[in-house]
């Protein structure tokens, strides 16, 4: 959903850009030059409904601003503001936006400093519920990383295969997104909470990647069943994260361990812990009690209470 405008940047030769020597330029620009660029843009959009914007050491700035319409309008900026991409509304076009005065401009030179190299691009964007986030892009290869908003430093890292990261990953989703989960789990190298946000009218899932804060994504059209949700805060990710190596021998299922999910198995019981095993994805699911007892592995018998909604 993001990114188009790290490819609009991409347009722009190093001659352009902001300030009238941007093309030596060895730092971040200013944020009061910034700040002035982007003012300047809400004035020819017509629009303050900001959704991303980068700012790159070389001078180069990009912006997306959300339309009356629900489409996205990707600008770049080289001797003044043009258009570049549109995104058309769909289901997976975020509703929301932020004002610039609330995105976190007034940082920029801490941000600027956090990775120790004179060569990125700083990336603000706003996720489908309307939250802030800032990461740091080296201009070689290697991993963007999350940063603080207070532009204090880099957001610790998040490990989704230590109980401690998971740990630390659960705890800051529920602090930013609230307490009405319909599921927790892990795969690919993250850790995932799916919920009901209030002022959302959508189910989300809000990842959060080891080395990036939290974002939340559409999940679903409608908010989750209430009667599934739970508070995440209460969870342990001990079993979780240790069983993990072991389950697939300990239930008999042949493949590699997926993902694991903690959550009800069906309507007005208690969230537990499954496993998803398979040779080329999650094809068996593998359900554990409070105990840690295998109680359900493969297709569900019709009427149990252990079958996944």
């Amino acid at each position: 959903m993001f990114g188009s405008a790290a490819v609009a940047l991409g347009l722009a030769t190093s001659s352009c850009g902001l300030g009238p020597h941007s093309g030596q330029r060895t730092g971040f620009p200013g944020t009061e030059e910034v700040t002035d660029a982007l003012h300047a843009l809400v004035k020819k959009a017509g629009r303050d409904t900001f959704q991303e914007v980068d700012v790159s050491s070389d001078g180069l700035l990009g912006a997306r601003l959300l339309l009356p319409d629900g489409s996205v309008q990707t600008y770049s900026f080289t001797e003044g503001w043009s258009k570049e991409g549109r995104e058309g509304k769909s289901e997976f076009t975020s509703p929301v936006s932020v004002r610039l005065r609330d995105l976190p401009l007034r940082h920029l030179a801490r941000f600027a400093h956090v990775l120790k190299t004179e060569t990125m691009t700083v990336r603000m964007d706003v996720d489908y519920v309307g939250k802030i986030r800032v990461k740091a892009e080296p201009k070689k290869s290697a991993d963007a990383v999350g940063l603080k908003l207070d532009g204090t430093g880099r957001l610790p890292e998040a490990d989704p295969g230590t109980v401690s990261g998971v740990r630390s990953a659960v705890a800051e989703i529920v602090a930013a997104y609230g307490r009405k989960a319909e599921r927790i789990g892990s795969f690919n190298g993250f850790v995932h909470i799916d919920a009901n946000v209030a002022g959302c009218r959508a189910g989300v899932r809000i990842v959060r990647e080891p080395l990036l804060a939290a974002q939340a994504n559409l999940a679903q059209e409608t908010p989750f069943d209430p009667s599934r949700l739970f508070d995440p805060s209460g969870f342990d990710p001990t079993m979780a994260v240790t069983r993990k190596a072991t389950i697939a021998k300990e239930a008999g299922v042949d493949g590699k361990v997926w993902d694991w999910e903690y959550r009800r198995p069906a309507q007005g019981r208690a969230p537990q812990l499954s496993y998803g095993i398979g040779g080329s994805g999650p094809d068996t699911r593998v359900w554990l009690d409070e105990k840690g007892t295998i109680v359900s592995r493969g297709e569900c018998p019709k009427n149990t209470a252990w079958c996944p909604a």
